[in-house]
C-alpha cells in the first residue's frame, strides 16, 4: 500500500466516479483504475460497488475511507513542514535597492510581496556608492534592482542573471528655475560647460556619466558629489548642477527631468548571481513585480 494509492482511493470517494477523479488528480483514467485495483489485491476485499452510474462504497471501504482521512491530513501537514524546512535558504533575504526603484514606486511593491512571506526576514540596502555587482559576488547580498552598468564596466557579465522589469527614458535633471526646464526635450550636450552632480567617485552613476560625457566630447565645469541619492537631488533642486536619471526622479524629488536626445532607455531589472537563480522566492518576486507593473504602470517616462 502506498501513500499515493491511499489519496487516490480518497478522491474517488469524493467524486464517486472513477473518471471525475481522474480528471480532478490530472492523471489518466485507466492509470488510477489500476491503483486502486492494486490497492484492493493487496488488501483482499473490493473497495467499490462498480456500477455504470460511478462507484459507491463498500461496507469495508467505508471503513477504509474514514480510516484513510487522518493519514492524509497527517500527509498534508507533514508535505507542508517539509517545504518550510527546504524553503530554509529563504529564512532571510538581503536585496540592494536601486534609487530608481524607490522613485517609481516598485520598492512598495516589493514590500507588499514581503508582506505577503512574514517568514523571510529582508534587508534593504540603498546606498548609493554600493557597487550591486561587486557586493552579489562578495556574497554581501542575494539580490539587487536596479539598473545594469555599461558592459565595458563588467568584468564578469557571464556570471549574472538579468531580468527585465521594465524601462525608462533617461533625463536630463535639472533646477526647476533652470531655463532649460521647460524645453520639451534637450540634447546631452547641453551640459557642456556646466557642473554636473553625481554620486561618489567610481559610483556607477560616477563613471557612467564619465563615459557619457567622453562619448559626446563634453567638458564639465566642476562635479559636486554625494553619497546618498536625497543629498544629490539637493543639490540639482539648488541650482549646483544637472545630473541624468529617469522621470520619476523629477516627480519624487521635486526637480525638472526632460527627456534627453538622443533617446535612450534605461532598464530596471532583478539581478542576481546565476548559481542563485533557483532561490526559491526570486521567481514568485519576479512574477509578483511584472504584475504589478502592469497593472499600475501606463508610462515609465
Amino acid at each position: 500500500m502506498t501513500i499515493l494509492q491511499v489519496l487516490y482511493m480518497i478522491e474517488v470517494t469524493r467524486h464517486r466516479s472513477i473518471s471525475k477523479a481522474a480528471e480532478a488528480l490530472l492523471v489518466s483514467q485507466p492509470a488510477l483504475s489500476l491503483q486502486i485495483k492494486h490497492l484492493e489485491e493487496e488488501l483482499g476485499y473490493p473497495l467499490f460497488h462498480r456500477t455504470t452510474q460511478g462507484v459507491s462504497l463498500t461496507k469495508a471501504g467505508t471503513v477504509f475511507y474514514e480510516s484513510a482521512l487522518p493519514v492524509a491530513e497527517s500527509w498534508d501537514r507533514l508535505q507542508s513542514e517539509m517545504k518550510l524546512l527546504g524553503n530554509a535558504a529563504c529564512k532571510s533575504m538581503r536585496i540592494a535597492v536601486g534609487a530608481r526603484a524607490m522613485s517609481n514606486g516598485l520598492f512598495e511593491a516589493v514590500l507588499a510581496f514581503f508582506e505577503k512571506h512574514q517568514e523571510t526576514e529582508v534587508s534593504f540596502v540603498t546606498d548609493l556608492g554600493e557597487n550591486p555587482l561587486e557586493a552579489l559576488v562578495q556574497n554581501k547580498i542575494d539580490l539587487a534592482i536596479d539598473r545594469m552598468p555599461l558592459d565595458s564596466m563588467i568584468s564578469y557579465p557571464e556570471q549574472f542573471s538579468v531580468i527585465e522589469l521594465l524601462r525608462e527614458r533617461q533625463c536630463i535633471l535639472l533646477s526647476p528655475d533652470d531655463p532649460r526646464a521647460s524645453c520639451p526635450e534637450l540634447p546631452f550636450q547641453t551640459i557642456h560647460g556646466n557642473a554636473i552632480v553625481s554620486g561618489p567617485r567610481n559610483s556607477w552613476d560616477d563613471e557612467i556619466m564619465n563615459l557619457s560625457c567622453q562619448k559626446f566630447g563634453i567638458r564639465v565645469s566642476r562635479v559636486y558629489r554625494a553619497d546618498n541619492i536625497d543629498a544629490v537631488m539637493t543639490l540639482i533642486r539648488s541650482g549646483k548642477g544637472a545630473a541624468l536619471g529617469p522621470r520619476s526622479f523629477g516627480r519624487r524629488y521635486g526637480v525638472a527631468a526632460v527627456p534627453m536626445l538622443p533617446e535612450t532607455e534605461v532598464a530596471l531589472n532583478l539581478i542576481c548571481l546565476k548559481k542563485n537563480r533557483k532561490h526559491p522566492l526570486l521567481r514568485p518576486l519576479e512574477q509578483f513585480l511584472k504584475t504589478y507593473i502592469t497593472q499600475n504602470f501606463t508610462d515609465c517616462e
